[in-house]
């Protein structure tokens, strides 16, 4: 069991989450999501868990699925100096693991930059996937989960609203070429 504190953000009060899904024989369908802000200060380049962006589900023993998530949400990433070229990064993780495609520089995908100042809100997305066979005999439990950091310490915070999470489980072998 892992304990996920977000001693960084302005708020200490847990967001409203809504979480929708459907199962069938071909995989599952979650969307998660939010209507209300959050600000993230910056926590000396530490990953802070971004709240209404994580769930679970299940696959069976060998089961193997292809993952997909779209992660979007209105942003405004602030910084001291918003000439200098910095950001706020994101990325998304499912059970630790970082999904494709990965940036050359490990876990850098500037969702937003300090450029254009503060109150400078825009729409941000961001998209990953993943292969995974489940080869536990008692069946497997994923768990995905987004989070963000400050690019380096002249970024000061990110604020994100409308956020939300899609995550597509498509059971089956690869598709043929």
């Amino acid at each position: 069991k892992s304990t996920v504190t977000l001693l960084s953000s302005i708020s200490a009060s847990a967001l409203p989450c809504k979480r929708q899904s459907a199962a069938n024989s071909l995989g599952q369908d979650i969307f998660l999501s939010t209507g209300s802000p959050r600000t993230f200060l910056n926590a000396s380049s530490a990953w802070q868990t971004v709240e209404c962006a994580t769930t679970t589900f299940r696959l069976k023993p060998g089961q193997r699925a292809l993952v997909a998530s779209n992660f979007n949400a209105e942003s405004d990433c602030k910084g001291s100096s918003p000439t200098n070229g910095q950001w706020c990064q994101t990325r998304a993780l499912l059970n630790g693991a970082e999904g494709a495609p990965v940036a050359a520089e490990p876990s850098s995908f500037a969702f937003d930059n300090v450029s254009g100042g503060d109150y400078n809100w825009q729409a941000h997305s961001m998209a990953r996937a993943w292969e995974v066979t489940c080869q536990n005999t008692d069946g497997c439990v994923y768990r995905y989960t987004v989070q963000t950091r400050m690019h380096d310490a002249t970024v000061t915070s990110m604020w994100l609203d409308e956020i939300a999470a899609h995550i597509e489980v498509t059971y089956g072998a690869p598709a043929p070429l």
